[in-house]
């Protein structure tokens, strides 16, 4: 071989490796900035890959670079409050996570890998959400635990804990009703069960669903499992919370549904709650209006009807199973001590809620529905503190 060949050959190799360098180099050089964090073009490659095989709504490298930046700011405050999680915890959000797929935390990495995405890419995006979760119960859980005993019989006058197995449950319904939107609607529905988050699937409610529910991004209230249709009744049973069905068709529409919470619940029900309300007669509503502006508690009916005929005035204690429906309606609505003025017999009269308690039989698992209500305060809490500590980050575009 000549020397000019030899010469040729090397520079060639040289300018190879010179390329192959600065292609590595740009792959993992920072392009965004998170206050002392940064994310790399690799980490937003990996995660928008990742996205895109569990096939999250929306743009999946627009939602990698957001979830990036929520993650960095969410680690740099778990680690500057000593709440990094350890190596035991981390395991367990692996396997919870692989086990929404029905499969092991090697089998789930084996998938990824097959994919091109790398394991690490999953075990980042599991101890953010794992580091996030201890970090906001370790800030807020007590603040948030503070749930007044009213609004938990608020809540329970209005739904009520049903015996046995209740589920709480998202739902998306996309439209069906001509051979052109089922076969849309079938191909969306496959895309949308990939989703592996509460998040995305409200998002995707929001987006796409034709239900009522969509306004609360899908969102149903607590319900008994024996209660739902027979066709979505055993697939749900199947889940667990945070996995979503395979899609179910009905008669003009498509249904997902997202197991968010499932419990034993006691029995227990409105009826097994009693109120003391009051009842005052007038002969205008403009009169009841002005009875109403004057009272502060039920007591003061008293002092209101002192000169009126007996049956104006009407206070009792009863079951809500008991009540009139009018009157049921009337006070789900009331907070204590609090007015409402409704027409009975056609003529108007004040009612007031005086109290809620449970009856001396009940098995209303009061501490049941606290606990629901202290998980939906503490994700908005937590939501709300997230913007805030965002708001508060420094956040750099290095490449634009």
């Amino acid at each position: 071989m000549s020397q000019l060949v030899k010469s040729f050959l090397l520079a060639c190799l040289a300018l190879t490796l010179a390329v192959g360098v600065s292609f590595a180099q740009g792959q993992f050089s920072p392009v965004i900035q998170v206050g002392d964090t940064t994310i790399t073009r690799h980490e937003i490659d990996q995660r928008t890959r990742f996205l895109a095989l569990l096939r999250a709504p929306g743009d999946p490298r627009n939602l990698a670079r957001e979830q990036l930046i929520n993650e960095a700011v969410q680690m740099t405050a778990a680690e500057g409050a000593g709440l990094v999680p350890g190596p035991g915890q981390v395991e367990a959000g692996l396997a919870e996570f692989a086990g929404r797929a029905n499969l092991s935390t090697e089998q789930f990495i084996t998938a990824l890998g097959q994919n091109g995405v790398g394991a690490e890419t999953f075990r980042d995006f599991v101890t953010a959400g794992v580091a996030w979760r201890e970090y906001t119960r370790a800030r807020f859980g007590e603040t948030a635990r503070d749930i007044p005993r009213v609004q938990i019989e608020r809540t329970l006058a209005q739904t009520g804990t049903e015996g046995g197995l209740r589920v709480l449950v998202s739902e998306i319904l996309l439209p069906a009703t001509t051979p052109e939107t089922t076969r849309a609607s079938r191909e969306r529905a496959a895309e949308l069960s990939g989703i592996t988050s509460e998040a995305d699937f409200a998002t995707a409610a929001r987006q796409f669903s034709v239900a009522n529910s969509r306004a609360r991004g899908g969102e149903l209230n607590w319900v008994a499992l024996e209660s739902l249709p027979e066709e979505v009744r055993d697939i749900i049973a199947a889940l667990s919370p945070g996995q979503i069905s395979r899609p179910v068709e009905f008669e003009n529409a498509i249904g997902l549904f997202l197991l968010r919470d499932a419990e034993r619940a006691p029995a227990g029900a409105p009826e097994d709650l009693s109120v003391d309300y009051a009842l005052y007669y007038e002969a205008t509503r403009e009169a009841a209006a002005r009875v109403a502006g004057r009272i502060d508690t039920c007591d003061d009916l008293y002092g209101v009807a002192q000169d009126s005929a007996p049956e104006r005035l009407v206070r009792e204690t009863r079951a809500i199973g008991g009540l009139p429906a009018d009157v049921r309606q009337a006070i789900a609505r009331l907070d204590l001590n609090e007015t409402t003025i409704i027409e009975r017999g056609g003529r108007p009269a004040v009612l007031m809620l005086c109290a809620r308690q449970a009856s001396l039989e009940s098995e209303v698992d009061f501490d049941l529905v606290a606990n629901r209500l202290l998980n939906q305060r503490l994700t908005a809490i937590a939501a709300d503190h997230l913007a805030d500590l965002r708001a508060n980050t420094h956040i750099a575009d290095l490449v634009n």
